[in-house]
């Protein structure tokens, strides 16, 4: 059985000299190639990671492609916040301007896992991390804008249930259930935002980038490998997932969208808990509450 191939719609080749785009989940497969692709475009590329020696690497080859220093590699561990606070504040102090915040980096761990700060995992990196990260940058973003936020999803989120009563899953965790969960969360929490930066300048968008090749189950063993075996030869390659990054984060067709959830190349109408008002101000009201102390 041969590997999809199916083409995303391709973002024009421009010179992004100036733009400033900070990114999450650049080191590896589809949002390092976005990465890449943008400091090939000559814009100037925060690359936040958790592992120094990684992110160090793809900011070296990204300069390395580029022909000129326009990475540069940004610490930053979404499993805790007093990391991302951090980051956030390094962040502040090198940017004067923050053009594009791409919000790619994602985990599905096969146990449930919880963060020093009492998190599940999941929950952690793939939602409450960078709803954190983009609350201590958006003041930067107003500043700059126009500007655009970019939060990836995934097509899990129309399986998931916002579990109000135990969001951390100590009772019925599963690892479908728990990234899900927070990939539900993401695109409720884009529509919630995009109404409070109404008139801002600053677009945001959640994006399901299809289903694509990816180090995401990297950590399955035993049985679980068979869905590494799937991925492998059904999905699309990284390139793909990367041109929709890019399209949504630097595209001339999608300025001034804002509070959309995209489905590859498409948009798609919010379903379930993503058009309903009460749950989307609950889980706004939840997560500020759990933010508050770290903002």
């Amino acid at each position: 059985m041969l590997r999809a191939r199916k083409r995303p719609l391709m973002v024009t080749r421009r010179d992004l000299s100036g733009v400033r785009v900070v990114f999450t989940g650049a080191t590896d497969g589809m949002g390092r190639l976005a990465a890449q692709r943008l400091a090939e475009m000559k814009a100037t590329v925060y690359v936040l990671g958790r592992d120094p020696r990684k992110t160090a690497d793809a900011v070296d080859e990204f300069n390395r492609l580029a022909g000129e220093k326009r990475a540069f590699a940004v610490r930053c561990d979404l499993a805790s916040l007093d990391s991302v606070r951090e980051c956030a504040e390094r962040l502040l102090e090198a940017c004067p301007a923050i053009d594009a915040l791409v919000n790619c980096a994602g985990v599905n761990t096969p146990r449930r896992m919880v963060t020093a700060d009492g998190y599940e995992m999941n929950w952690s990196v793939n939602y409450l991390g960078a709803a954190l990260l983009t609350e201590r940058l958006l003041g930067r973003l107003r500043e700059s804008a126009p500007a655009r936020i970019v939060n990836l999803s995934s097509a899990m989120a129309r399986a998931g249930r916002i579990r109000f009563d135990d969001l951390q899953l100590e009772n019925g965790w599963s690892s479908l259930a728990a990234y899900a969960q927070a990939k539900l969360a993401t695109n409720m929490a884009t529509i919630a935002l995009a109404r409070r930066l109404d008139g801002s300048g600053v677009t945001v968008n959640a994006l399901n980038p299809g289903f694509i090749s990816t180090a995401l189950l990297r950590h399955y063993t035993g049985p679980m490998r068979v869905w590494q075996l799937v991925m492998r030869w059904l999905a699309s390659p990284p390139e793909v997932g990367a041109e929709r990054i890019l399209r949504l984060a630097a595209g001339a067709d999608c300025e001034g969208v804002t509070g959309k959830i995209f489905h590859e190349d498409h948009v798609r109408p919010p379903v379930g808990s993503e058009a309903d008002e009460a749950a989307i101000k609950r889980l706004a009201a939840l997560t500020q509450d759990a933010l508050q102390a770290r903002i």
